[in-house]
């Protein structure tokens, strides 16, 4: 895993870019460093890193001590074009002014008159050294530098990416405030530096110092009264000067970094940090949120998808902020919608989301759109969603109450299967019965049903309660309950009956003579009312006072699967 850069403490050492193939290893020096580039963090090498002159001296300048001991203008040396270049060995260099001259073995100080000192004209840029990811990670910093009097005096300013510090900024004082003090550096002691052994290896000084003792590191002011004299930290932590050709001196450059980039949770058998590159995921690329927000309800909140370029990406986390409230998380997950409870009682909401990737980068915001809430508490129907289960004979029927915490009135449409069988403004808190009709029931056709009782209340909010059910009936039966009269014995009848018995179906038509009697003598006639044909009573008896005449039919499903139904049944007798 991984953590901002701007979570390590104060002095904690981070490896950064090399130089002669080696991780370069830098302290924490500051954090939002006032006159930096905002959101930063200031780092400073911990060891002198390299010996080499500020400025080569320049055979065709006018000024003496220029043409033999260089130029402390720190606009045109040489140790600034050096640092900020990433060019190869002789290609970093290009004058800077018309008597500039570069850091060769001809230009630098020579010890003993014989030994040019650490030139560097022949070496790669600085910067040749880094990564391009971690070139582009360093921050361009606008930096203050004092001018030589025989120039006019004063400051003025730079922009580099890689520079040397300031007396202001060690905390020591020269001749001009340049800047302001770094929070890692109090005293003396704080500004001891030492050479690390690439150093060492690669100066051909003969006087390099020991491993383990301080020695002198550049900074980039001047002596205000010299064009050739620069300032440098002594090997005590105290402030000196010398000429700028001087080779001997070392390098202690600082730099800023966004507080955003990445580090190691944990350091390496150095102690160091190391930097993790991993781009951020692109801002979620839309965001929607449904135009009516009731109070006392929720919402679902969609949003368009980042991309990452490191294929990294983890999810999103989804924030609300309520009035004028706070923003508050309320989601966080690899989703693209969320569900999300709006507080009866709030007045407007709003949203945005962010995306995240297994680095704990994070994309900027995207945002949606003020909504209005609007609190008015939807109405409640008692009971639950069920199967009421399957019915033949009777209809099924439902109770249920309806109430309303805001008292506004309601309206309640029954419907079955979509079809509104029932509408009207209910009495709250009183029981109501969802029935069907005799007549409605008969009209159901087999198979399962819905029935849903909707309530809105006056200002549209509604609840909808919903019931399912199987209508089975497998037979239908009839009989008629009074005889038609006949003044004397029937004895025979002609019957029709009309409807859909297909294969599988059992259809029985019954007729008697003697419908008066209590236990009437029933004939099956089925066959000769499916051929058309007369049907003869055989029954010649009564118990009854007068003959009549009465018919009962009876169709059962038995095993057929389409359509079974009685349409119409008549007929005569004599």
């Amino acid at each position: 895993m991984a953590q901002k850069l701007s979570n390590l403490p104060l002095k904690s050492k981070v490896k950064f870019g090399k130089l002669y193939s080696k991780p370069i290893v830098w302290l924490v020096a500051d954090k939002n460093h006032n006159g930096y580039p905002s959101n930063s963090v200031t780092l400073v090498t911990e060891k002198i890193i390299k010996m080499l002159c500020f400025d080569a001296k320049e055979p065709s300048n006018s000024i003496s001590v220029c043409k033999n001991h260089g130029n402390n203008r720190y606009r045109y040396s040489n140790i600034r074009q050096w640092l900020n270049s990433s060019e190869g060995a002789n290609s970093w260099y290009i004058g800077q002014h018309s008597t500039d001259a570069p850091p060769s073995e001809e230009n630098v100080y020579k010890h003993n008159d014989y030994l040019a000192v650490n030139p560097y004209q022949s070496i790669a840029g600085f910067l040749n050294n880094f990564t391009t990811k971690e070139r582009n990670a360093l921050l361009s910093t606008t930096i203050t530098v004092g001018k030589s009097d025989t120039i006019g005096g004063g400051t003025e300013t730079c922009i580099d990416k890689i520079f040397p510090l300031s007396c202001t900024e060690v905390g020591l004082t020269g001749d001009h405030v340049c800047g302001s003090k770094l929070a890692v550096f109090s005293d003396d002691a704080s500004r001891i530096a030492k050479i690390t052994t690439e150093c060492k290896i690669n100066s051909n000084y003969t006087n390099n110092p020991s491993l383990s003792a301080g020695w002198y590191w550049w900074l980039r002011d001047i002596v205000a009264s010299s064009p050739c004299n620069t300032r440098y930290v002594y090997s005590n932590g105290t402030l000196s000067w010398n000429n700028a050709y001087n080779g001997y001196i070392g390098l202690r450059p600082a730099c800023n970094l966004s507080s955003d980039l990445l580090v190691s949770d944990s350091t390496d058998s150095d102690g160091c940090y190391t930097i993790i590159y991993n781009s951020a995921p692109t801002t979620p690329s839309s965001i929607t949120v449904p135009t009516t927000v009731i109070g006392g309800q929720s919402v679902t909140v969609s949003w368009g998808a980042s991309t990452d370029s490191d294929s990294n990406l983890s999810g999103y986390i989804l924030e609300r902020k309520a009035d004028s409230g706070a923003w508050t998380q309320v989601y966080k997950g690899s989703s693209r919608s969320a569900t999300v409870s709006i507080t009866y009682g709030w007045n407007s909401v709003q949203f945005r989301v962010k995306a995240y990737d297994s680095q704990a980068a994070e994309s900027s915001y995207r945002t949606s759109d003020t909504r209005t809430v609007t609190n008015n508490r939807t109405p409640a129907i008692s009971g639950s969603n069920s199967n009421l289960g399957s019915f033949s004979e009777t209809s099924p029927s439902y109770s249920y109450t309806v109430t309303d915490a805001d008292g506004d009135a309601v309206t309640v449409v029954e419907t079955l299967d979509g079809k509104t069988k029932r509408s009207y403004t209910v009495t709250l808190g009183t029981e109501n019965t969802f029935t069907l009709s005799s007549e409605a029931w008969q009209k159901v056709l087999n198979g399962s049903h819905t029935l849903a009782i909707k309530a809105t209340d006056s200002k549209g909010a509604s609840a909808t309660r919903t019931l399912t059910f199987t209508k089975a009936v497998t037979s239908i039966s009839f009989e008629q309950t009074i005889a038609m009269p006949a003044d004397d014995m029937p004895m025979k009848a002609l019957l029709n009956i009309q409807g859909s018995f297909p294969a599988g179906s059992i259809l029985k038509v019954e007729i008697c003579n003697n419908g008066n009697d209590e236990q009437p003598a029933w004939e099956d006639v089925t066959n000769r009312v499916m051929n058309g044909q007369k049907c003869y009573f055989s029954n010649t008896e009564k118990t009854a006072d007068s003959w009549g005449v009465k018919i009962r039919v009876n169709l059962s499903r038995g095993t057929a699967t389409e359509p079974c139904y009685i349409q119409t049944l008549g007929g005569n007798f004599g």
